[in-house]
């Protein structure tokens, strides 16, 4: 897919970021501007949480209280389902964010019954799991990695929805271009020594390959044995352009004339050769087949819904 001349700079500057050592959540947010794609997501994820079907239902009533949505659906499930299942692929999307909602949510469970207390969310946006976890999970601490714009955000919608800012998140700013997750995260109480749990929701393809090596490099090296990183990638064909053979692969299309493109994908033997490259331990790595079965099949036994086919999600663990 051929960029515009001013997508292809924003493109080299992501490069010139992921040098600095930590991966963006977003190739061309601009400066002080909130990032489209999380807006959208924490919006898909507050329809998803109304669901009538509670095996279908994910968990996060509070993404409805952080939203600023842009997308043009109801902010009811009656209203925003019509909507839905009335425009085909538009909307697929939805499908894959709910089902990925219900996954991680499942994995930072596991990894808290497991000892897990350290939770590290890279590329946060508005991800809600810090303030859902607290009460049921006091011994989780959350560390919340974005833009400066981002955060700051999050912060006055969390503080306006909850009264404070709860005291089991420590939010982590950081500029790409001059700093390393080792100079925000340790300042903050984030100990190396201990098991984390690390979220990338919908941020490695919108990094480079230097950023990410040096995101799981991070992450390889600053974790102690047992820990967890979840993220979720594009396939590599979609990256090259080749997307006939996709569902609503036009979306890459869409989020890159938005100013977010993706740049990076992987085949999943590629995927597996990465994390293994980077010393982690591949635990699943899941199509959109086993997305549905496992999170998209409802009480009647029928599938909620046909998910975009072209994003997988990961577990990894450090051996």
């Amino acid at each position: 897919m051929t960029g515009t001349p001013g997508m292809l700079r924003r493109i080299a500057a992501l490069a010139c970021a992921g040098l600095a050592g930590i991966a963006p959540p977003a190739a061309a947010v601009n400066p002080g501007e909130v990032s489209g794609t999380a807006e959208a997501t924490c919006a898909y994820r507050a329809i998803g949480a109304q669901h009538p079907d509670p095996k279908l239902r994910n968990r996060d009533e509070f993404a409805a209280r952080l939203c600023r949505s842009r997308l043009p659906l109801p902010r009811d499930y009656a209203g925003a389902r019509s909507m839905i299942d009335n425009s085909g692929d538009t909307y697929a999307a939805y499908f894959y964010v709910n089902a990925r909602a219900h996954y991680i949510d499942a994995a930072l469970q596991k990894a808290a019954a497991e000892g897990v207390e350290q939770v590290v969310v890279l590329g946060a946006g508005f991800d809600t799991r810090a303030y859902r976890f607290g009460a049921t999970h006091p011994r989780l601490r959350f560390f919340e990695v974005d833009l400066p714009a981002t955060i700051e955000a999050k912060k006055s919608r969390v503080a306006e929805a909850l009264g404070s800012l709860p005291g089991n998140v420590r939010y982590a700013p950081i500029d790409f271009n001059t700093q390393k997750l080792e100079d925000v995260l340790p300042p903050l109480g984030y100990d190396a020594k201990q098991r984390a749990f690390f979220l990338l929701e919908g941020v490695v393809m919108y990094v480079n390959e230097p950023g990410n090596d040096a995101t799981f490099r991070f992450m390889r090296g600053n974790s102690a044995r047992g820990s967890v990183v979840v993220y979720d990638y594009v396939l590599k064909d979609i990256i090259d352009g080749k997307l006939g053979n996709y569902y609503n692969a036009r979306l890459a299309i869409s989020v890159a004339a938005r100013g977010e493109p993706y740049v990076s994908g992987w085949t999943p033997a590629g995927a597996a050769a990465f994390a293994k490259r980077h010393g982690f331990r591949l635990v699943e790595d899941l199509d959109h087949k086993a997305l549905t079965r496992r999170h998209l099949v409802g009480s009647d036994g029928k599938p909620d819904g046909r998910m975009i086919d072209w994003h997988r999600i990961v577990e990894l663990r450090v051996p």
